[in-house]
Order: structure tokens, then C-alpha cells, then sequence
């Protein structure tokens, strides 16, 4: 019996020691070989930036979020954005709405999507408040390319122009980062 407790204490400390010993190795070569599984492209972003005026260089903020989807080497989006507008009054928080579509090639989206500025009526109220009063600006046609890192950041870069018939559009730039945000059944970013 002592002897077979000898035993098993020895092999208990062996097995520790060993332990011990591959702990400070790091991981085998079948752990840095095995690939890092990218974050999926379609799900939704959170995203800021900012629009600049191609005429006269004038900037404003632009946040929200972009709703991504995707079937084969295409992709669908929706987007609820805010801004601010500023004109010859008070500036005023506007919604920017839209959707798009394009082609995807890896990891970069390319596409057009058509968007619209949603004022509210009354001054220094937020264009998103329930039942206030809203004005619709002018359509806006967009072309974009968007790159999504593997880990879920995203860049995207936006030139927009009056859509065919308007002229109540100046011509601006667009760059936007964010990142993918996690939703319940979905992988993402924290």
C-alpha cells in the first residue's frame, strides 16, 4: 500500500511538472498554423466619420449604423445615419436613410445606393423624434467601397451627387470607420 502511494504521488508531480514545463513553450505548431476564422461581412456596423463638401471643403459629422447583407458575391444595406446641417439659419440635426447593393470581391464591397437627408420642421429638434414634423431633402445617389478587416472594422470612403433630376445636392466625400457589431446568435465585435 505505501508503495503504491509512493507511486501515484510520484506520478501526480511528474505529471505537474510536465505540465509546468509545456505551459511556458507557448502553442504547438498546430495552433499558429491553424487559420484565425474571419468575422462574417454581413451583420450590422457602427460607423462615424465625416462628409466634406467638394466646393467649399466645409465639413460635418456623420454616425449610425449600416445593416449588411449578403447572398453569394453580392450584397444588400440599409443605413439610419445622423448629421448636422448647417445653412443659412440654426444647424440642424438631419437623418441620412437610404439602401444600396454592389458586389463583393473578398473582403471589399463595392456599390451605389441612393439616400436621403430627413429634416425635422420645427428648429433644434432632433429629426428622429416620434410624430415631429419632417421634411425630405433632395435624392442623393452614392457610390462607395467598403473594406471589412477580418476582425470586423470596417473603412469606407463615399461620393455622393444630386440624383438624376435634383440639383438641391452639392457634391460631397464621405469617410467612415466603425467597426461590427456583436448581435445575439451572430459573431462580431464586443
Amino acid at each position: 500500500m505505501r508503495l503504491l502511494s509512493r507511486l501515484v504521488v510520484g506520478v501526480g508531480a511528474a505529471a505537474a511538472l510536465l505540465a509546468a514545463c509545456q505551459e511556458g513553450e507557448g502553442p504547438g505548431p498546430d495552433a499558429a498554423s491553424a487559420p484565425v476564422e474571419a468575422t462574417p461581412l454581413a451583420g450590422a456596423y457602427e460607423v462615424a466619420g465625416t462628409t466634406v463638401d467638394k466646393a467649399t471643403g466645409s465639413e460635418r459629422g456623420l454616425s449610425g449604423r449600416l445593416i449588411v447583407t449578403t447572398r453569394g458575391d453580392t450584397y444588400s444595406v440599409s443605413f439610419d445615419l445622423t448629421t448636422t446641417l448647417v445653412g443659412s439659419g440654426e444647424p440642424q440635426r438631419a437623418q441620412v436613410i437610404g439602401t444600396g447593393d454592389g458586389s463583393i470581391e473578398g473582403r471589399t464591397l463595392t456599390g451605389t445606393a441612393e439616400t436621403q437627408l430627413i429634416v425635422a420642421l420645427v428648429p433644434g429638434v432632433d429629426a428622429g423624434f416620434g410624430m415631429m414634423p419632417r421634411g425630405v431633402t433632395t435624392r442623393i445617389r452614392n457610390r462607395s467601397v467598403a473594406t471589412i478587416a477580418p476582425d470586423g472594422s470596417v473603412e469606407i470612403e463615399i461620393e455622393s451627387d444630386p440624383a438624376p433630376g435634383e440639383t438641391e445636392y452639392a457634391p460631397t466625400r464621405t469617410t467612415l470607420r466603425g467597426r461590427r457589431l456583436a448581435v445575439a446568435g451572430i459573431g462580431g465585435l464586443d
